[in-house]
């Protein structure tokens, strides 16, 4: 991955791109042997190709707390959270950013004309910062050691 300044980063340079989905009509149970199986804390849920929600950890620990349901019954549908929002792949890193604080989430799938093509976490973007912040600091320490050689230390 090549790593832009966050301003020029698009999503498509940060994102996940192997996301994991499932059918709105698929059990919980199955729901939580392909999250387990994948290692995965969401999985996007798809109606006829399209993204309608998303299952995520704590999806699955309010619907423990409601309890007495039969995970065969329940499906991906039931507990969802929906409306699913979105982010486009050519949107930049700072707008990304915003969108996550405005809506208050911590995974936003990532969609072009095709359909979702990723997923973007805070996680994705706090280590985009990092990796950003490293870049710039091996690039001061250059500069700052060049200028040294040439005698244009500040003091």
């Amino acid at each position: 991955m090549t790593i832009k300044n966050n301003e020029n980063a698009t999503i498509a340079d940060i994102m996940h791109k192997n996301i994991i989905t499932v059918k709105s009509t698929t059990t919980a149970q199955l729901c939580a042997k392909k999250m387990t199986k994948e290692r995965v804390g969401c999985i996007i849920v798809l109606d006829n190709k399209e993204p309608v929600g998303i299952i995520t950890e704590r999806g699955f620990a309010d619907l423990v707390k409601k309890g007495n349901f039969d995970c065969t019954e329940v499906t991906a549908q039931d507990f969802m959270t929906k409306p699913l929002i979105t982010i486009k792949s050519n949107y930049s890193y700072i707008t990304a950013l915003r969108k996550f604080e405005k809506e208050d989430i911590k995974r936003m799938p990532v969609v072009d004309e095709t359909g979702v093509i990723g997923l973007l976490t805070l996680k994705n973007l706090v280590m985009h910062s990092k990796k950003s912040m490293n870049k710039l600091k091996r690039e001061n320490n250059l500069l700052k050691r060049m200028s040294e050689q040439r005698g244009m230390t500040r003091e």
